[in-house]
């Protein structure tokens, strides 16, 4: 589970909030653009703790699922003490107060990589390549419109009707404006081999559906398609009926 709220550590600013389970201990995150605060707790000590801070309460594995790895909506308080971070998550079950503490630790190097910048990055990329599919199956569409079209189909509704997608523009027109970068990640995602050897880097593995794709030939042109009077002269021959309604011409 992960949240975003307003903390003061060593400064006061928003900060993600991350707890994660995996056996039998509860790692809590805590990191803004600069650092990374890191607390790998055994599950049995985060009761032993909050059994000494509320003894009425049955606190189980069960009670810290529902709470701080569900995603509930909760109260964080941070005090910096010495090189700690004392770190406090409470939430509300029935009313009932429920806190779990944790003391954090300013993480390693290999800790802030191994927890926040290799995770960013493999977002980063998945991203990309989700964009990459996007943009194909776009082009792979208008080809499909444009044979419609040249097998005499039309558009009865212009409400619906769109241009011919146009990458280069699309990209160029997109809202978010990058500010200047010393490292400019574009370079890297734009380049096949980068991406490759960032994917290894990163224990990244492409999925046999995604590769089939990036293989599968996009059929001919559009204007190949539009401008052959054969094709559609042998089409008529062998009896292809037309389509005279074209009202959804994307799916």
């Amino acid at each position: 589970m992960t949240d975003f709220c307003e903390l003061t550590l060593e400064t006061k600013g928003y900060y993600g909030v991350h707890f994660s389970k995996q056996l039998d201990q509860i790692t809590c995150l805590v990191f803004d653009m600069k650092s990374l605060w890191i607390e790998v707790v055994p599950l049995a000590t985060l009761i032993k703790r909050q059994k000494e801070q509320n003894p009425t309460l049955d606190c189980t594995e069960a009670l810290i699922d529902q709470t701080l790895l569900a995603g509930c909506s909760a109260n964080y308080s941070a005090d910096t003490v010495d090189s700690c971070v004392q770190f406090a998550a409470k939430y509300y079950l029935n009313n009932y107060p429920i806190t779990f503490k944790f003391s954090l630790i300013r993480a390693t190097t290999q800790e802030v990589s191994h927890r926040y910048i290799k995770p960013l990055w493999r977002t980063l990329l998945r991203q990309e390549a989700e964009i990459r599919a996007l943009v194909e199956e776009l082009k792979r569409k208008d080809i499909e419109i444009a044979q419609y079209q040249a097998e005499g189909a039309r558009l009865n509704r212009t409400t619906v009707q769109t241009d011919t997608f146009d990458e280069r523009k699309f990209r160029q027109e997109f809202p978010v404006r990058l500010p200047e970068e010393s490292v400019y990640v574009r370079n890297l995602l734009d380049s096949d081999v980068h991406r490759s050897i960032l994917m290894k880097i990163l224990e990244l593995e492409q999925s046999s559906g995604s590769s089939d794709r990036n293989n599968t030939k996009l059929p001919v042109s559009i204007t190949q398609h539009m401008n052959s009077p054969s094709r559609r002269r042998k089409k008529r021959a062998t009896g292809c009926r037309c389509y005279k309604d074209f009202d959804r011409v994307r799916t």
